[in-house]
């Protein structure tokens, strides 16, 4: 009986598990084969061993896109967080028009990136001008006029708080949902008990959706490390490298550079980050939980 059950449930897993080892591990293979080789995917390949990692290791424009890479992670994961949180716990606060209010939330999510980069790149345009420059011309601001997307200093946070605003209400959905799986007599045990709205949220709420934002945590990461479309379209890593990301700079390495040797190295050295990442995120979380009990 054990043996039967057991050879059900690999029927169940198995078109998953095929679908995943096509497109994630035998990408990852082949980008591993393609790395120790020197080629531009026409001519001959030369076998040149971990010369392409030696290189990506004293590549500063590497070095670079991987510390914007770190930034774009780093604010990215906390304004989602924080962002999709905060909507969801602002639906749980309203009756009518919920759904509206939902699914106006979740437009951006379903708009394409390249429709999104547009609006942006039209609302910080300089010339013509654009919504961002009227608004501070009337406000007196005026001096303050700008390209702020030509900007290095602040090309690389308006990247990253766009890509947040894309996605963001898809943490808004997963917080809501958990949210709305709470027993309700908990809740009103809890207001039984004295406890206000915000004291219902940090005692009862959030403790209970513990498990679903760690699992969001974690997905969120590793996906802001894989980050490409937002930055690519809205400035192309620029001005300069200043919002050069991992992910774009392996794009151009192999089809602008067409060096893909090269950039399949840098393809396994990202999909490793998002490895240790997650498996680092997972120790941490496994540690407080034991720390808890």
């Amino acid at each position: 009986m054990s043996r039967s059950r057991s050879a059900s449930a690999w029927l169940y897993v198995l078109p998953a598990l095929i679908l995943f080892t096509l497109l994630v591990i035998v990408p990852i293979i082949w980008s591993l084969s393609f790395s120790v080789f020197k080629w531009n995917g026409i001519g001959a390949k030369v076998f040149i061993g971990i010369g392409n990692y030696v290189r990506m290791w004293n590549d500063g424009l590497f070095r670079r896109a991987f510390v914007n890479n770190l930034i774009f992670a780093g604010l990215g994961t906390v304004v989602q967080v924080v962002l999709g949180m905060g909507m969801a716990i602002l639906l749980m606060s309203i009756t009518r028009f919920r759904d509206f209010v939902k699914v106006a939330y979740f437009i951006p999510c379903v708009i394409s990136s390249v429709a999104i980069c547009q609006i942006f790149a039209k609302l910080f345009a300089l010339n013509p001008e654009g919504v961002f420059n009227a608004l501070l011309g009337a406000a007196g601001l005026a001096a303050w006029k700008g390209a702020p997307l030509s900007d290095p200093h602040l090309a690389l946070v308006i990247v990253t708080l766009v890509d947040a605003y894309k996605f963001c209400a898809i943490y808004m959905v997963i917080y809501f949902s958990a949210f709305m799986g709470i027993d309700a007599q908990l809740l009103e045990a809890a207001e039984l008990d004295g406890a206000n709205w915000w004291q219902r949220y940090v005692h009862v709420r959030f403790p209970m959706i513990r498990t679903v934002f760690l699992i969001s945590l974690v997905v969120l990461i590793s996906g802001t490390l894989k980050g490409f479309d937002v930055s690519y379209i809205l400035t192309g890593g620029g001005p300069g490298a200043s919002s050069e990301l991992v992910s774009t700079y392996m794009y151009k390495t192999i089809f602008n550079s067409l060096n893909f040797g090269y950039g399949s190295a840098i393809a396994v050295f990202l999909a490793v980050e998002c490895l240790l990442a997650v498996a680092i995120m997972q120790r941490l979380f496994r540690s407080s939980g034991q720390e808890r009990m």
